[in-house]
């Protein structure tokens, strides 16, 4: 009592109210606590979903993850009220009012995740806020005011029964003791999704992140390195009932192709859009006056295996994880199978450590070739060589599939003397190195690795038109793009900026017209667009998440994201908005990246389309004919 006689006023008066409000921090622990638990009532059917298609053995297990999810998010609660002990005896109906409040945005975040498959983000609250986005919801102004009322009244009973609760029920006496055995709960159930992921895929993870604010944890590279083992990134069949079964919801043996070209699909890697231009790459720029050009085309992802997954599975990259850990596969190649193809696979540029081989890869006729070794222009060349070996000891009456990847256009940019063209370049040494080598120069090495990629694709398809007597269908693009410091960073898989999802995309066939098109394209229309150009007749919307390219939309909005991390770009004509991790909000600029003065209102113009485009609505050109987009002009 002395101390608090001589402590200054305003220290007293606050330690005197947190002495107030001490009694009342274990029962606002347990309020909060159990306000938590309430989100499995929010989530649980989103839960469920996700682990149904885990093995038996694994769904309890991840269940019982679950509720300690939910503990977690009750002890987020619990200490985002605790600053306001410093209101003393009004520490109740405070710390109350912050438990009704979480309770209510776990609500509203389950039915955005439901509606959307997003979290709340930057975007979603950006729409919301927009003047028409009520109107894309289907209510009424008297259905907004009656649901905001109830709002309101069920916020005011939590309340009520949250102040009721703390003053009249004992709580535990060692709150921090707790608080603590929560927290290392918490941590343990985030240990144990780690090594679930690490020992039954990414299923698990999807599942394991489907509450709010659960950040992933993987440890697959520790874990391998104690047990021995590899993780279980690929198709695991056993593991999850349904591997091996293709993603879409069609029967490979019902499609029907009514054409049976000859198909070549080449990707380069880490190859963007701005280097397809004539001195660059001289021959398929030549050639391109004869195919399509797509000129606002993206990639999925901007690293490759989640945009190779968005190329085949013909669906945004952001399913990845779901999709390939519950075992699925791609429809693709066992429909060229059932229509008689022999397919081939060859990638320069090794997917093996991605796990691609037990992924996209797994279920391909003959396997894939990705076993190269070398400076990557000397891989790309026996690939070349393997490639060809196919083409020319192939039955003439059977259709060919052949995949490409090459690797030279990959950091550090490799090719032999006779691509030196553009200088100075960065002579390849000392990776660490490139922090203080001019940008210019780096680029001038990768346009001289484009150069040379240029050619051996020259080589290539010559060769096989010469061998097979008819031009094939070819597809030619990049899997993802490349920065050059335009916002500081060399290399890929860091954004979703022009830069890094940019691609060239050119097709070459004969039911399209030459041309150039420019409608926002991405890889998620590959497989749509293959199918409609062989003639098969289904929905494209069964076959996954694109639509054909030989029928592009000028208003849709494409999403994208890095992959590895959960940061997206909405890219529509005249629009892009970067939201998700790392970002405050939402950057709303053109495509190029550059900010718009008119941003806010352009943003205001499209929230509706933008809603519609989240909420899995589709606004495809009808079906019928395979002309590009509207009389494409002549390059």
């Amino acid at each position: 009592m002395s101390r608090l006689l001589h402590a200054p006023p305003a220290a007293a008066g606050l330690r005197r109210r947190m002495e107030e409000a001490r009694p009342f921090l274990g029962p606002a622990l347990l309020w909060c606590v159990l306000h938590g638990l309430v989100s499995l009532g929010f989530f649980g059917a989103s839960l469920l979903s996700a682990v149904e298609r885990l093995a038996p053995t694994v769904q309890p297990l991840v269940l019982a993850c679950g509720v300690v999810q939910a503990l977690f998010l009750g002890l987020l609660t619990f200490a985002a009220a605790l600053p306001l002990v410093l209101l003393g005896r009004h520490y109740v109906p405070a710390a109350a009012g912050v438990a009704a409040l979480a309770v209510a945005l776990l609500g509203v975040d389950s039915l955005v995740l439901s509606s959307l498959g997003f979290h709340i983000n930057g975007l979603v609250l950006a729409v919301a806020l927009q003047p028409r986005a009520l109107a894309e919801t289907g209510l009424s102004q008297t259905e907004v005011l009656l649901a905001a009322a109830g709002a309101v009244t069920l916020l005011g009973l939590d309340m009520w029964a949250g102040v009721h609760f703390m003053r009249r029920l004992p709580g535990p006496r060692r709150v921090l003791r707790l608080a603590l055995v929560l927290l290392l709960l918490c941590a343990g159930e985030r240990l144990l999704s780690a090594y679930l992921i690490f020992s039954h895929g990414g299923a698990v993870q999807h599942a394991a992140t489907t509450l709010p604010l659960q950040a992933p944890v993987r440890m697959n590279r520790l874990l391998t390195q104690l047990t021995g083992t590899p993780s279980a990134s690929g198709l695991r069949l056993g593991v999850s009932p349904e591997a091996g079964v293709p993603a879409a919801s069609i029967d490979p043996a019902s499609v029907r192709f009514t054409r049976r070209p000859d198909i070549v699909i080449i990707l380069v890697e880490s190859l963007r859009d701005d280097f397809f231009r004539e001195d660059v790459m001289p021959n398929l720029w030549r050639r391109a006056a004869d195919g399509t050009r797509y000129l606002s085309h993206h990639s999925g992802a901007s690293s490759t295996d989640y945009s190779l997954f968005s190329l085949f599975f013909g669906l945004e990259a952001q399913r990845r994880d779901a999709v390939v850990g519950a075992g699925r596969a791609p429809l693709l190649f066992p429909a060229l199978r059932e229509n008689g193809y022999h397919q081939a696979f060859f990638a320069a540029s090794s997917v093996d450590w991605m796990g691609l081989k037990d992924t996209v890869f797994r279920d391909v006729q003959g396997g894939l070739r990705t076993d190269y070794a070398g400076r990557s222009h000397l891989r790309d060349e026996a690939m070349v060589k393997d490639a060809l070996s196919v083409v020319e000891t192939a039955p003439g009456d059977t259709p060919l599939f052949l995949f490409l990847f090459f690797a030279g256009t990959h950091f550090d940019y490799d090719y032999p003397p006779r691509s030196d063209v553009f200088q100075p370049a960065w002579d390849g040494r000392g990776g660490l190195a490139t922090a203080s080598v001019p940008a210019e120069h780096l680029k001038a090495r990768a346009w001289n690795a484009a150069y040379e990629v240029d050619t051996k694709v020259e080589a290539l398809l010559s060769r096989i038109e010469s061998v097979r007597g008819t031009r094939p269908l070819v597809l030619f693009t990049g899997d993802h793009g490349e920065e050059f410091r335009e916002h500081g960073r060399v290399g890929h898989a860091s954004d979703v900026t022009e830069s890094q999802l940019h691609v060239p995309m050119v097709i070459f066939d004969e039911r399209l017209p030459p041309g150039e098109v420019d409608a926002v394209t991405g890889h998620i229309d590959v497989v749509s667009t293959l199918f409609d150009l062989l003639g098969d007749t289904h929905d494209p919307a069964r076959l996954g998440d694109g639509i054909p390219m030989t029928r592009p939309d000028a208003s849709r909005y494409l999403l994208t994201t890095i992959g590895w991390e959960p940061r997206y770009a909405l890219i529509g004509q005249q629009l892009k908005i970067r939201f998700g991790a790392g970002l405050p909000g939402t950057e709303i600029t053109d495509l190029h990246d550059n900010p718009l003065p008119d941003a806010q209102a352009r943003f205001a113009l499209e929230a509706p389309r933008i809603l519609r485009r989240l909420r899995g609505g589709t606004e495809q050109p009808a079906a019928g004919g395979t002309s590009a987009a509207a009389s494409p002009a002549t390059p």
